[in-house]
């Protein structure tokens, strides 16, 4: 991006522009508010892999007996159940589950700084919906179970850690092409809380039961990036909608060209599955638009929706739009029309 002399500094504030446009139609806060429900949290991470690693193998019966007031979660109504006390056992004796147990303990010794993260995003969440509950968090070594490194349960979160030991980390190269290198660069600290409150917003969120349109599936990826957008507002577009940087400013360039190709093309209000699939689900880029493109451009379209609602109606409350489960009333009164 750099060039000569006064170039310089045009390219680069053009581009710095670009990158954190976000800033003026974001949700809005009172800082005070905010705080002063900040002041009455006390956000505490139970730590089950550590619980369970702390029992001595010759008593494990009575170790998972004594765990069942704080962890009942994870051992149920009978924790000295022989079948359960076996699997557990073999669980602990596994090499794997044994090197990523001495690793998250290396990488994640205190879980301080994620605390504090939690107590000021559940502070905007309580601020935005007043009448949420704030779920119980443990913390657990799930084997490298890729496919839920977050598990929400109306008031239990789980954090799988062995899934957020970063992108070079050794024993995810065992995981073999299953997982490609894209999903892989995610498994890092910066993605818990994101993660965390993607998965939880489902419960704030109203939504069709049956698929509908291209636009409908938009507006709820849009209201997802929209709601940890608006409980983590510091975060980078690149954390929020992970994926590289280079991806995100292509989709920013882009913008006018990609609504402008699926009312072209009629998509919008298609519900052809293929189309869906292709525009909104998990991918490296988007075929449509090419490898330079991201995944899921037609979520990204649906935040920038999102976005622009907020900006034209500042007066209503975010749950107005998460509540609204008409794509097409959302888009009309978001006034959404990007700068060619």
């Amino acid at each position: 991006m750099k060039k000569y002399l006064v170039w310089v500094i045009v390219i680069f504030c053009l581009g710095f522009s670009a990158c954190n446009r976000k800033n003026s139609n974001k949700p809005s806060v009172n800082p005070s508010k905010v705080k002063q429900i900040q002041e009455s949290m006390d956000i505490k991470i139970k730590r089950y892999e550590k619980a369970l690693n702390n029992i001595h193998i010759d008593s494990l019966k009575a170790g998972l007996v004594a765990l069942q007031k704080d962890y009942y979660f994870f051992v149920g109504d009978n924790p000295g159940d022989s079948a359960n006390v076996e699997q557990i056992r073999n669980y602990l004796a596994d090499k794997r589950i044994k090197q990523l147990y001495l690793d998250v303990q290396k990488q994640y010794p205190d879980l301080s700084d994620m605390e504090k993260g939690f107590n000021e995003s559940f502070s905007r969440l309580k601020y935005y919906f007043p009448q949420a509950n704030i779920p119980a968090i443990y913390t657990a070594i799930t084997g490298l179970y890729y496919e839920m490194p977050v598990m929400f349960y109306d008031s239990t979160l789980i954090i799988a850690l062995d899934m957020y030991l970063g992108k070079d980390y050794k024993l995810y190269k065992q995981l073999g092409v299953s997982v490609p290198q894209y999903i892989i660069r995610r498994f890092s600290k910066e993605y818990i809380l994101p993660d965390c409150f993607s998965e939880m917003s489902y419960q704030y969120i109203k939504y069709k039961d049956i698929q509908g349109t291209l636009l409908d599936e938009m507006i709820l990826e849009g209201k997802r990036l929209l709601f940890t957008e608006a409980v983590l507002p510091e975060l980078a577009d690149s954390i929020i909608f992970p994926y590289p940087q280079e991806k995100i400013q292509w989709v920013i360039n882009n913008e006018a060209k990609i609504w402008g190709h699926l009312i072209e093309k009629k998509y919008l209000y298609s519900k052809d599955n293929i189309i869906i699939r292709k525009l909104v689900r998990e991918a490296p880029f988007t075929s449509e638009f090419g490898n330079q493109s991201p995944g899921k451009v037609g979520a990204w379209i649906g935040w920038q929706i999102c976005r622009s609602w907020i900006e034209k109606n500042p007066q209503k409350p975010i749950q107005d739009l998460m509540q609204e489960i008409d794509a097409q009333k959302i888009l009309a009164e978001s006034k959404y029309k990007p700068k060619k």
